[in-house]
């Protein structure tokens, strides 16, 4: 399933990759940095590329983001319960670090919430969407960045070694996000120790 996944984003290309931000900006959940972090190994992307590529994608982000903003403006107390506890931790981050946590919030998965109470605290939108830009650009950038070094790195250990590429591949993208995941998980921890104290 993975596999057709990747081959169906990789054949529609940019578009593909555009509508993996939508779902991912929207507060959908979907795995889409596995997706994005292959279309990063598979597409061959040159340094400029990459970075017009993180530029669609931070716009595309952007604008879908807006979905769970204006769902919480309208609503205001009638978001479901199951968002409920994720939002109060966003409006502690809030109120401690102020609209920047916009920005620095976006490449984790309380990013999401953050579009809900940015709604709820009727940011003017012309700040939540340039915040949202910065924050998520530069995870663009590494999540591409990511998967083509990962390709390389393939490859560089395929002559080595001589190891079938299709299986060090879903087995290298597997281990990227796992310790991309354990670093995000680990400054969560240490962030909610702090707010502890």
């Amino acid at each position: 399933m993975f596999q057709h996944l990747i081959d169906m984003i990789q054949g529609m290309g940019i578009i593909g990759v555009c509508i993996v931000m939508l779902i991912e900006g929207s507060s959908l959940p979907f795995p889409g940095v596995f997706i994005l972090v292959s279309y990063g190994a598979v597409s061959h992307l040159n340094c400029n590329q990459i970075l017009f590529t993180a530029v669609l994608m931070a716009i595309t982000y952007t604008i879908s983001s807006f979905i769970p903003y204006y769902i919480s403006s309208a609503l205001q107390k009638k978001i479901p319960k199951k968002f409920q506890k994720g939002i109060e931790k966003a409006q502690c981050l809030f109120q401690r670090f102020g609209v920047w946590t916009i920005a620095f919030t976006r490449p984790f998965s309380i990013g999401n919430y953050i579009s809900y109470v940015a709604g709820l605290c009727k940011i003017p939108r012309w700040k939540y969407s340039i915040l949202t830009f910065i924050g998520i650009y530069p995870w663009s950038i590494a999540v591409l960045f990511l998967g083509k070094s990962y390709l390389t790195f393939v490859y560089e250990i395929n002559k080595q070694f001589s190891y079938s590429t299709s299986v060090l591949y879903p087995v290298g993208i597997m281990l990227i996000v796992l310790l991309f995941l354990l670093v995000s998980m680990k400054c969560w921890y240490r962030y909610r120790a702090n707010m502890k104290e």
